[in-house]
Formats: C-alpha cells, structure tokens, sequence
C-alpha cells in the first residue's frame, strides 16, 4: 500500500494533476510510473485541444520585471474563478520567466520565429494547466521591453488592466503617476501627431452631422468644430489630459525635461464579446 502512495505522490508532484487522476493513469499503467506520465500527457494533450476552441475571456494582465526586461503580458482563462486561483497564477508566473528569457518581444514574433524548443515549452506548460484547472488557457498578447538601455516602469490594477512605459529617464514616482494615469484614462495616442488619422476623420463626420442640425452659418460652423477636434485631441492624447492627479496640469506640465518614449496599455479581454466592468473608474477612486 505504501508504495502505490508512492508512486501518487510522485505522479502528482510530476504532472500536477488531482488524486482521482493520478490512480486513473497508474491503474491504465500497471504502477509503472514513467508510462503513467507518457499515457497522461499524451490524452492532455488531446483534452487541451478540444478545450482551445472554448472562448476565453477572463484570466489577468499582469506585470513581470526582472534586472534585465520587463513584460507585460496577458492570459486568458475562462472563468474569472479560475484566473484568481493560485495553480492559474503559478501558470502566470512560469510562463512570465520562460518569456523574459528568449528574444522575441512580443507574441507574434515569437510565432513566427524559430524558437522552437521555448514554443514547444511553452506549450507543453499550457497543456498541463488546461488539464489541471479544466479550461481554456491562451497567451493572448504579450510585450517585452529590454531594461539595459531602457528607463521601464508598470502597473496592473486588480490584474485586470496594466500600463507599461518606457521613459527618457528614470523616475520612479513619474513613472508610477504615468501609468496609472494611462490605466484610468485610457489614451488613444501619446501626442496629435500619433493619433491614427481614421479616428479624427470619423470623429470630424460624427461632429459635421451633429451640425447640420444647427441653425449656424457656416464660419460658426467651422469654428465649433475645430473646437470639438482640438476637445477630443486633448482629452485622448496622454500628454494633454488631464493629470489624475491634478486636473489644472497635464503631463506636458508634468514631464518637464523628461520624455516618454512609448508607452503599452492592455484591459482583461477587451475586443472579445464579454461582460465590460469599469476598473478605470476603480483606479480613479483609488486617488480621490
């Protein structure tokens, strides 16, 4: 009897997997403890495949720095009881180190490269975790930023939404106050030049039809709207909102001599067809 406890114990601290699991394999293997794995990961591996045509949507964004990058990365599960669990948050945290220590820096680049052997890591680590916690997991996006030559700060809020910046020099209460600032207002662009020119395009024609309404002539016209154009611009630009932290400044007041050099954003799930909650509106609480 002690050595089939053995041999469970083992093939828990090998696979992860749950007691009923365990003897399940070990029965199918005859104890023999190496086919047990084998039989394991081979049907996981199935089981992961049917799970990855199921939508996930929940999980976490979460921000990873060690001395050399830093990341900012997010996975999806499909329960939010899932994502908030410590076997899910495990998953995080070893797919974190295994990205922060290959090249490529961001998911696409990873998919096309030929990195094989971190591919199939990464890989066999998710198969494991789907078959563990009985969902759906995917590395939906991810970002990393070289801290050799790079002043990098970040910050997630309840793991559901995150900021990354990189600054022209270090400052870390800057740094803090900048993402949590592009957390809670959400920037479509650094500057007015970085605004994709589409948006302002759209936006003219929403305001244009808006004014046909009026009763104006057309100077007036002309005017209001480059009002409601130059509104928009500040309101969506990062260095022209408001600071959240003092609305009669902006980060162009803020910034001084320092310079943001770029700057990601990611919320939970945003694009896929799911149930939207308002954690920018938590983040300002937060401050007030």
């Amino acid at each position: 009897m002690s050595s089939e406890l053995d041999l469970l114990k083992q093939l828990r601290d090998i696979t992860g997997a749950g007691i009923l699991d365990c003897k399940k394999y070990l029965t199918k293997s005859k104890n023999n403890l190496d086919e047990a794995v084998k039989l394991m990961r081979s049907e996981a591996g199935v089981k992961a495949e049917k799970k990855s045509n199921r939508i996930a949507a929940e999980g976490v964004v979460h921000y990873f720095s060690n001395k050399s990058k830093s990341l900012l990365i997010e996975i999806n599960s499909e329960t939010d009881f899932v994502a908030k669990g410590d076997d899910f948050l495990n998953y995080v945290q070893k797919t974190c180190e295994i990205i922060v220590n290959q090249p490529c820096l961001n998911l696409l680049e990873l998919t096309e490269s030929n990195q094989h052997e971190i591919k199939t890591e990464l890989e066999d680590l998710r198969k494991n975790y789907v078959t563990k916690l009985g969902e759906n997991i995917q590395i939906r996006r991810f970002e990393v930023i070289d801290k050799e030559n790079n002043s990098v700060a970040g910050y997630t809020h309840n793991n559901k939404i995150g900021a990354m910046v990189i600054l022209k020099s270090s400052d870390e209460q800057l740094s803090k106050d900048i993402c949590m600032q592009i957390v809670a207002s959400s920037p479509l662009a650094l500057d007015e030049k970085s605004i994709d020119s589409k948006i302002l395009d759209n936006e003219r024609e929403v305001y244009k039809a808006e004014l046909k309404k009026i009763d104006k002539k057309d100077d007036i016209k002309r005017n209001i709207l480059e009002g409601k154009i130059k509104k928009f611009i500040s309101e969506n630009t990062l260095l022209n909102q408001p600071f959240i932290k003092d609305g009669s400044l902006t980060l162009n007041n803020i910034l001084k001599d320092n310079k943001i050099l770029s700057y990601t954003r990611y919320q939970l799930g945003e694009g896929i067809d799911k149930k939207q909650e308002d954690f920018a509106q938590e983040v300002y609480s937060q401050i007030k």
